[in-house]
């Protein structure tokens, strides 16, 4: 497949289709929702069904493009599906991970949004495709391509009071004006686009029509929209994030969780409303942990949220998918922003909201000068001349936003979704698996055995996940169940037995041997006296919600 491109509705569902077919045993397509616009929301649970149902197996979730334009995310989580699919039966790592795991995977969850950004008449809107938090058009100006050239791009207009220049550095840049300047020419800057109300003065920016952020309605510290714009009238309102969260709820056995979006090219940890201390300090050494060799297969930087990517210094967003995962459930959740211009144009390691109020001028010609060179014609668009039909003759030009900074050009797609897919592979094997240790039964005497199960985690996340999930209580322990024929008797010990929880090697994370120690707390051990005739089969069920489901079968004698 050809994963230089951004993919449409139809062209997802063909594919998707087809996998379902082509590997019914790998590749099992399911509906878990509809949009606002009725289209469907679908997901791909990738397992080998002849080794147990998706269920009965640890779980990875990955989803895409819960932002509109955010089209990258899509093409990602596709080329991570068919990587896997292709590989099964022939890489040993994927092929153990797909028969003891499941990956959950929703390559599209904003089909109308993205079916709004790919439009050839395109529109940009931030999620949701109706009208919040009310029907009709605030005053002010409203992004829209209005030259019908299939792109949106900016407006300049000459004001002696404009807080904008044309750049020292090449002509077709705009610069900021210092602060003390005058007696130059200068531009107001606008998003391309026309007013509602306009009353040939004022320029106000309006706020969008489609005023929702799916992002922020989540059921996790929810402001409702005085607090918070685009949140949405109640938690998981809108029906594409109602078709995740309903999901994720009925599937306990979720441990880890990616969410790709754009851009920035980072690896982003929640929270995103507290400080590192608050987070269970257990849980932040694992994250990082994973963080960094996520940053080692990616050259992404691990970051937290709060500490580094808020949008601003004293403010916080909330409702976001990764921190009600994390905080309910206790799954440990990535958001991946994946891309960025500037730093493929060769600026290092800037800071990520920073670098938007602050910067030399020098790094936006050295980021044209890279878009000229790698990217499409059209990628930056020369200033021309067009009759506003509100603000008459105006300027049209400046960043086709969609294809440079929003997502890679499309020649540099598949390289940008490649890079996570080794990411993939390695959290795969992170998470927890039941395995039996020890099967075994003694004669005690004519039809009477003592049997002895040891049974222990493989894993290196524990069989809760992590501390946040024990601390909600919301990981059930592991039990064991015998099931045994009628002429079979207990005489000592429980038909069902709780054995606690198992840990795995992430709370032995020290890496000098100095004092080391190993416990064998991933072990857990269970013994039956059973009355019945040599020859007996009996079945022993070993259930985790998190790790896990095997059944085995042991004849007694």
């Amino acid at each position: 497949m050809n994963f230089n491109q951004y993919f449409s509705n139809e062209q997802i569902q063909t594919i998707i289709e087809s996998w379902a077919e082509g590997f019914p045993n790998l590749c099992e397509l399911m509906q878990i929702g509809i949009s606002h616009e009725k289209r469907p929301i679908w997901l791909l649970a990738l397992t080998n069904r002849q080794t147990g149902s998706d269920l009965e197996k640890p779980a990875l979730w990955i989803d895409a493009n819960i932002h509109a334009t955010e089209l990258a995310g899509s093409t990602t989580a596709l080329f991570i599906a068919q990587q896997l699919l292709s590989a099964y039966g022939n890489d040993d790592q994927v092929t153990r991970l797909l028969d003891t795991s499941v990956i959950y995977l929703v390559p599209r969850a904003n089909p109308d949004g993205a079916a709004w950004a790919l439009s050839d008449n395109p529109r940009f809107v931030r999620s949701g495709v109706r009208n919040y938090p009310w029907e009709e058009l605030d005053e002010g100006l409203h992004v829209q391509d209005i030259n019908q050239d299939g792109k949106i791009l900016q407006m300049r207009v000459i004001d002696p009071n404009g807080d904008w220049k044309i750049s020292s550095l090449d002509p077709r840049l705009m610069e900021k004006r210092s602060a003390d300047e005058s007696d130059g020419t200068y531009y107001r800057l606008y998003p391309e686009g026309l007013l509602s109300d306009f009353d040939g003065f004022i320029v106000k920016m309006a706020r969008p029509p489609q005023g929702l952020d799916f992002n922020r309605n989540f059921p996790f510290e929810w402001r409702p929209e005085a607090d918070q714009h685009g949140a949405g009238p109640y938690p998981a309102s809108e029906p594409e994030v109602r078709a995740l969260v309903d999901f994720i709820s009925r599937h306990p056995n979720i441990n880890i969780a990616l969410s790709f979006h754009t851009f920035s090219r980072a690896i982003l940890r929640p929270f995103s409303t507290r400080p590192d201390d608050d987070m269970p300090t257990d849980d932040l050494w694992v994250y990082k942990k994973i963080g960094e060799r996520g940053t080692q297969l990616t050259g992404y930087r691990n970051v937290s949220t709060f500490h580094d990517f808020k949008y601003h210094p004293k403010e916080v967003t909330t409702g976001a998918f990764d921190d009600w995962l994390y905080d309910h459930f206790g799954a440990f959740t990535f958001t991946i922003e994946l891309w960025d211009l500037p730093t493929i144009a060769g600026i290092k390691d800037r800071k990520f909201i920073d670098w938007w109020r602050e910067h030399p001028h020098e790094e936006d010609l050295q980021i044209l000068n890279w878009v000229e060179q790698n990217a499409p014609e059209g990628s930056y668009v020369d200033w021309q001349a067009y009759q506003h039909p509100q603000l008459g003759m105006v300027e049209l030009g400046g960043w086709h936003n969609l294809y440079t900074w929003r997502n890679p050009p499309h020649a540099y797609m598949e390289s940008e979704a490649a890079l996570h897919y080794p990411y993939i592979v390695y959290l795969g094997k992170l998470l927890p698996h039941l395995k039996v240790h020890t099967i075994e039964s003694k004669t005690l005497g004519p039809d009477n055995y003592a049997v002895n199960l040891v049974v222990e985690n493989s894993g290196f996340l524990p069989s809760y996940t992590s501390t946040q999930a024990k601390k909600r209580s919301i990981v059930r322990p592991v039990y064991v169940e015998l099931e045994i024929p009628e002429e079979c008797r207990i005489t000592n010990g429980k038909r069902r037995t709780e054995l606690g929880h198992l840990e795995g090697r992430s709370n032995k994370l020290e890496v000098s041997t100095l004092g080391a120690d190993s416990p064998m707390d991933n072990r857990a051990r269970v013994e039956w006296t059973l009355r019945a005739p040599s020859g007996t089969r009996i079945l022993i069920h070993i259930t985790s919600e998190r790790a896990g489901k095997i059944t085995i079968e042991h004849i007694l004698g």
